[in-house]
């Protein structure tokens, strides 16, 4: 019981912070709620405060160093051209997505992004790839993602084309299936390596790694990570929140 009553904190503790863990806005009522209902929780049950607030403390730190790897990559992320991105041109809210074309959570999650930045036209969807179940592929001399990249920066006319193509196969690509997609779309140069790309997947990955994120897809929306596939009725909520903030 203990057990379950700790877990339940830590996930409403999660969600009262993760848009403001490191900042000094207001608490919403939402959160204000939440917060009340946290403090009766722990009257009555005192013997769990020492180990949740250790908790905390490591849960805000971590957020802390979050914030602080977003902005020491903030132009390359946010500012970049060179990512797939859509939405506003000058928008109030970017959102970071990393994903991954073989990711069937990421395909699902991609149409959604598009219908939310069409709901609501001051955001931007960025797309970072990380092309994580081909990097240890034999033969892989060339990825989904650099060829999605090259296409967005070498032939982007093409570029919808491709990326419909990539998303419809339902397992994970592979020398073959590019190739494929290549020759369907006539971007076959675009399958040859550059350097500047291998490197821009490189960094995508590290970035992926340092800011601890397990598994595509993962948001970045605010100052806060959001991870895993949510639907329009889940998403759209969390959009509006960071909204208000700016």
């Amino acid at each position: 019981m203990k057990n379950t009553l700790f877990s339940l904190l830590l996930v409403m503790i999660a969600t009262l912070t993760s848009f403001n863990a490191v900042s000094e806005t207001a608490l919403n009522q939402t959160q204000q709620q939440q917060l009340n209902a946290i403090t009766t929780l722990l009257q009555q049950n005192p013997d769990i405060i020492p180990g949740l607030h250790q908790s905390l403390t490591q849960y805000v730190a971590q957020q802390q160093g979050i914030k602080g790897i977003l902005t020491a990559n903030h132009d390359y992320l946010y500012s970049n051209p060179k990512h797939t991105q859509f939405g506003a041109t000058e928008p109030k809210l970017t959102i970071v997505n990393f994903t991954d074309y073989n990711c069937p959570f990421c395909k699902r999650l991609d149409p959604v992004l598009h219908d939310m930045a069409k709901t609501y036209p001051d955001i931007k969807v960025v797309n970072i790839y990380v092309p994580l179940k081909e990097m240890d592929a034999p033969l892989s001399d060339m990825n989904s993602a650099a060829f999605a990249l090259n296409v967005w920066q070498q032939a982007r006319d093409k570029y919808f084309d491709v990326h419909q193509l990539l998303l419809t196969k339902p397992s994970a690509h592979d020398q073959r299936s590019l190739a494929r997609i290549a020759d369907k779309t006539g971007t076959r140069d675009q399958l040859k390596q550059h350097d500047a790309t291998v490197e821009m997947v490189e960094r995508n990955v590290s970035l992926f790694q340092q800011l601890g994120l397990r598994g595509t897809p993962a948001m970045i929306i605010g100052d806060g990570v959001v991870p895993g596939y949510l639907p329009a009725e889940k998403l759209a909520p969390l959009i509006e929140s960071a909204l208000d903030k700016h």
